[in-house]
């Protein structure tokens, strides 16, 4: 006779040999102790500590609203000037929230794409790709006498009784140029290229230090990290944008450095959000608050 055992689930007869259930799908042997899953911890500490983060948020928001009112109360102003400045923040805050998730999707996108090499890859392929910069008629940097592919400058000027320093010129130019490999290469349009170069050049043109200039510049035959969809046919392949907001990626940095860059400007972002959110609430409250 055939043994039958019972799913512990459905409770429908299953033949001895069986391992999971025809019916539900649900194991009919019990997993081995390395396999069973973590005990959950008790909520009621997850509920302690949400409890005691709001009330310290709270406590620090109400003393900052305070604040806020009795600096309103001392300094004159128009009644209009807290409010209209409460809502501003809000509204930066905001924009940073949407930048950060916008940076986010970027991030994700630019971590899933695999690193392979050119030998590798087919049309339609999402990838990071690395080789060196060639091109046929590139660029004079500013400044420089470097052949470069892309150059970003910026000339400055100190401003007069002041630490500070003032821009007074700059530029940004960039041509196609072609990423190789070994025995193969990849076309890359100069449109819709975000670019990522290192600084190149940065001086004092005088020698009493007022005027200085610095220069970003992507110079032809070194190493660049590129991340995209690949296009074209099989024999002049060239690289595209990945979405609409993931453009074209040429930077100096290795694959994972820029990533991880990714992921830090992301954090940063979404802080900003929060704090001009924050303080643009309190803003609002402190102008209706009553001293």
């Amino acid at each position: 006779m055939l043994q039958h055992s019972e799913c512990p689930r459905c409770h429908a007869p299953n033949l001895g040999s069986e391992i999971v259930c025809f019916a539900c799908g649900a194991s009919l042997r019990p997993l081995p102790k390395r396999f069973l899953p973590a005990p959950a911890q008790a909520p009621w500490l997850l509920w302690v500590g949400l409890l005691v983060g709001l009330a310290i948020a709270g406590f620090v928001g109400y003393h900052l609203a305070a604040l806020l009112a009795g600096y309103r109360a001392t300094v004159p102003m128009p009644a209009w000037y807290f409010p209209a400045a409460g809502g501003a923040l809000v509204i930066a805050g905001q924009v940073a929230l949407a930048e950060a998730r916008k940076i986010d999707r970027r991030w994700w996108a630019l971590k899933r794409a695999p690193e392979l090499p050119m030998s590798q890859v087919h049309t339609g392929d999402t990838v990071w790709l690395r080789g060196k910069v060639q091109c046929e008629s590139p660029l004079i940097a500013p400044y420089t006498t470097a052949e470069c592919v892309y150059y970003r400058y910026a000339r400055q000027e100190r401003e007069e009784g002041k630490a500070g320093w003032h821009t007074v010129e700059r530029d940004t130019k960039c041509i196609d140029f072609e990423v190789a490999q070994e025995n193969h290469s990849l076309y890359v349009p100069s449109g819709g290229v975000l670019f990522d170069a290192q600084i190149y050049y940065e001086g004092f043109l005088d020698p009493d230090g007022e005027v200085q200039v610095k220069v970003w510049a992507l110079p032809v035959g070194i190493p660049v990290s590129m991340c995209g969809q690949v296009a074209g046919e099989s024999d002049r392949p060239r690289i595209g944008p990945c979405s609409d907001e993931l453009p074209v990626i040429a930077t100096w940095r290795a694959p994972s450095d820029y990533v991880a860059l990714t992921a830090r400007r992301a954090k940063w972002a979404q802080a900003a959000g929060w704090f001009l959110t924050v303080l643009g609430a309190l803003t609002l409250i402190a102008s209706v608050a009553k001293i």
